[in-house]
């Protein structure tokens, strides 16, 4: 018997950058205004999680606009290999979590490409990414890799980029830390027309 090869076939992959950012972006971060995510009744803070109250904070910080951009036009370009995609970051919004602070597993609707961006990075600082395609079943491994795993933990370090379709869900892990985490995230459309057929769309 021969292996061939492992083809991780239609694969829900995330795409990772190191920004060359040199500005102090956590002090930065700190001045803005957050105000804090409420549960589903509106009424109650959940989880000692705040969100930016710009919800297009990244056209704030041009330097890092750019820079993620950068990223976004290689993932398109180079590694999905897409046909004259132009594409809108339409939101983007600041995260503070305090320590102890979590959030909960979900997925960014209405959207194409997803990033989460850590000015800092802290083995505390991690978000957890979820595999719902696996298999029903559930028997142990001897060691973990993107073959058997449910979920996969990433570890920021500094200027750390994560992009991901928006509809893997992913959760930020509770801060174990002393400090506030901070991160930038946002969501992209494709712009102009694409699509094809009855799902030919213009935006």
């Amino acid at each position: 018997m021969k292996h061939l090869t492992t083809i991780p076939i239609c694969s829900n992959t995330l795409f990772i950058y190191k920004l060359d950012i040199k500005d102090n972006l956590v002090s930065k971060f700190k001045k803005e205004k957050f105000k804090p995510v409420l549960d589903t009744s509106g009424l109650f803070s959940v989880s000692s999680l705040e969100l930016s109250e710009n919800l297009k904070i990244l056209k704030k910080y041009k330097k890092l606009n750019k820079e993620i951009n950068k990223a976004v036009d290689v993932t398109i370009n180079e590694i999905l290999r897409l046909k004259n995609i132009k594409y809108r970051i339409f939101s983007s919004w600041l995260t503070k979590t305090e320590p102890k602070g979590y959030s909960h597993s979900h997925d960014h609707t209405n959207s194409w490409l997803s990033g989460i961006y850590y000015p800092k990075g802290d083995p505390n600082f991690r978000v957890k990414f979820y595999n719902d395609n696996m298999t029903q079943f559930s028997t142990p491994s001897i060691e973990s890799n993107i073959h058997n795993s449910r979920e996969w933990i990433i570890t920021p370090t500094d200027n750390f980029l994560i992009l991901f379709f928006s509809q893997l869900r992913h959760k930020i892990m509770p801060n174990y830390s002393a400090e506030d985490r901070f991160s930038l995230a946002f969501n992209i459309l494709p712009e102009g027309e694409f699509g094809k057929g009855d799902s030919r769309t213009i935006f």
